[in-house]
């Protein structure tokens, strides 16, 4: 896969990673007038169109990840999400293009249609599934592949979510990305900009190119977990990481004299953690997300009961409880149609446990 050579990074960081070109970039932002509330307009970054195999946000992380030596060859990757984790799908899609395998360590999620869809595409790519019922089960599933009903190859480990500090560098170049189209006119600099949170590395590499790019606003992390998972603690130490990335890059002198929180405070960036939406659980669908989910599908834009949905309804309870305008919604959401990439037959390449829970 080609090496992606226009960095926004590079105005800042003396010695930018390598980064693989699978995105097509810039994402559009659009008006999304379905969406205002309270006379607030509302606007959308449309990450659902970052790549014609996969988009997402997820594309944006490995195009940094893929990249590194440390992913470097042949060989498998293994990661870790639910059976409708949209990582592991877009993990495996992408190392099929480079005729290698993913090996998912996966928990049970409630079985929607759409994380039918994403598990069928998931295993129909050629990737393998270790599965247990719950997360707290993960160990579990790690000791089989580890130890026990181990492939002949181990993969190489990629973090839940593709969420570190190398992978957080995508969001970085997409706020210097949103900055650039922000002094184009393509949008009004947002007064809050809302993003779902699960594994961070999305939102801490957000906040920080949001600083570089001199953008004053707001950004509203709104949880897909529960706080114990995510909290304000566990969020800086992921913006540490990427942090730490940008130092390792070669980070200007006069930059990382500041610290991450003396950029954040200089450029008027703040942030949020709303736990508001996360309902029963994890990946529990919510009333208030079926609803703007149904909202966006009638308008065009494709978002999910999990992650997207819930983030869209917390932004709409905040306008009408009279946050000001513009705000945006980056959807990092996948708008590929999943039921395309799944073969007949996909159910047998499952566990058998895995099988039955499917009924």
């Amino acid at each position: 896969m080609p090496l992606r050579a226009d960095h926004h990074l590079a105005a800042f960081v003396a010695r930018p990673p390598p980064r693989l070109a699978l995105a097509e970039l810039p994402t559009p932002v659009e008006r999304a007038p379905w969406l205002d509330v309270g006379g607030a307009e509302v606007w959308v970054k449309r990450d659902d169109q970052t790549s014609r195999l996969y988009g997402g946000g997820k594309v944006r992380k490995l195009e940094w990840l893929l990249a590194s030596p440390r992913y470097a060859g042949d060989g498998p990757i293994v990661s870790l999400g639910g059976v409708g984790s949209h990582h592991l799908l877009s993990l495996a899609l992408f190392l099929r293009e480079q005729g290698r395998e993913a090996h998912g360590l996966m928990f049970d999620q409630v079985f929607t249609p759409h994380v039918r869809e994403t598990l069928a595409a998931f295993v129909s790519t050629g990737a393998r599934v270790w599965s247990v019922r719950t997360r707290i089960g993960l160990p579990w599933a790690g000791l089989r592949y580890y130890l026990w009903a181990r492939p002949p190859r181990i993969g190489a480990w990629m973090p839940a979510g593709g969420s570190n500090g190398l992978g957080g560098l995508g969001f970085v170049e997409a706020g210097l990305e949103l900055g650039r189209q922000i002094d184009a006119g393509k949008l009004p600099r947002p007064a809050a900009i809302y993003m779902t949170g699960g594994s961070a590395a999305s939102s801490a590499g957000l906040v920080l190119g949001l600083a570089l790019a001199g953008v004053s606003t707001q950004l509203k992390v709104v949880s897909a977990v529960e706080p114990v998972l995510l909290g304000a603690g566990s969020w800086g130490r992921m913006v540490g990481q990427v942090w730490r990335e940008l130092l390792a890059a070669g980070l200007h002198a006069e930059l990382a004299a500041e610290g991450w929180r003396g950029l954040l405070r200089r450029a008027k960036v703040g942030w949020s953690i709303d736990h508001s939406q996360v309902g029963p659980g994890y990946a529990v669908p919510t009333p208030a997300g079926e609803r703007v989910v149904a909202l966006a599908t009638a308008n065009g834009c494709l978002l999910e009961t999990t992650y997207t949905g819930k983030c869209a309804a917390a932004m709409q309870a905040d306008l009408a409880a009279g946050q000001a305008g513009p705000v945006l919604l980056w959807n990092t959401h996948a708008g590929t149609d999943l039921a395309a990439l799944a073969r007949p037959g996909w159910e047998s390449r499952l566990p058998a446990r895995l099988r039955r829970a499917l009924g």
